[in-house]
């Protein structure tokens, strides 16, 4: 945990060094829908029958940025955003279970906020007069997950109350998109970002643990506003 967090601290301090070198700073707000694209492993653990895994559904957030200029082409940006809390699907593909058991496949069993700060080192194309201006982005993505809960179905499919928890993950990220000049100050903004993100997700029912792997491939599109000054 330690290393994580030097390493975004390393990060944010590139982006806040170089004030000589700074010639603008741009605040983004804008609203992203976030596609985790995840894939889980089967559920592992005591009195665990085969077959039971999970899928994370997509989410609507609003999202915000601050990005450091270095020069007309290159750029630190921070990407955050308000963290989403999304729904958890139940999969349950085992017909030797009780039909009670493969009912609940579909049904939401369980909610889990991610926190996912992103800093991305930005090349931007054309000149800074141009109206229009296609970006790259690459950086690293820490992704922490709160905030979780059960619900009835997710209960009644581990056997009583459960409690959930995921490991943390940090990854490489990337980001394609193009930004529109209105005008000195304004300006629109569209992007594609992508990262790394695999977590170990254990319940624990009344003392019994359980455990499965989950890997993102999350699509994030963003469109937002820009305001430089």
């Amino acid at each position: 945990m330690k290393t994580r967090h030097l390493l975004l601290a390393s990060l944010l301090a590139t982006a806040a060094a170089g004030p000589a070198l700074a010639q603008q700073n741009t605040v983004k707000i804008g609203i992203s829908n976030v596609q985790p694209h995840s894939s889980t492993s089967d559920f592992s653990g005591p009195f665990t029958p085969g077959g039971i895994s999970i899928v994370v559904r997509d989410k609507t957030t609003p999202f915000f940025s601050y990005t450091r200029e270095i020069d007309d082409h290159w750029g630190v940006e921070l990407a955050l955003g308000f963290p989403p809390s999304h729904d958890i699907e139940l999969r349950v593909n085992n017909p030797s279970l009780p039909a009670s058991a493969q009912a609940l496949s579909g049904q939401m069993g369980a909610k889990v906020r991610q926190v996912a700060p992103t800093v991305f080192m930005n090349y931007t194309f054309l000149e800074k007069s141009s109206p229009w201006r296609p970006f790259v982005g690459v950086g690293i993505n820490y992704t922490r997950f709160d905030k979780t809960s059960s619900t009835t179905a997710g209960n009644a499919l581990n056997g009583g109350p459960t409690s959930i928890s995921l490991d943390d993950s940090v990854g490489l990220a990337l980001m394609g998109g193009m930004t529109y000049r209105i005008n000195e100050q304004w300006s629109l903004c569209a992007a594609l970002a992508t990262a790394q993100v695999k977590s170990v997700i254990t319940t624990n029912t009344l003392g019994i643990e359980r455990k499965a792997d989950i890997k993102f491939r999350p699509a994030v599109l963003t469109v937002a506003l820009g305001y430089s000054f």
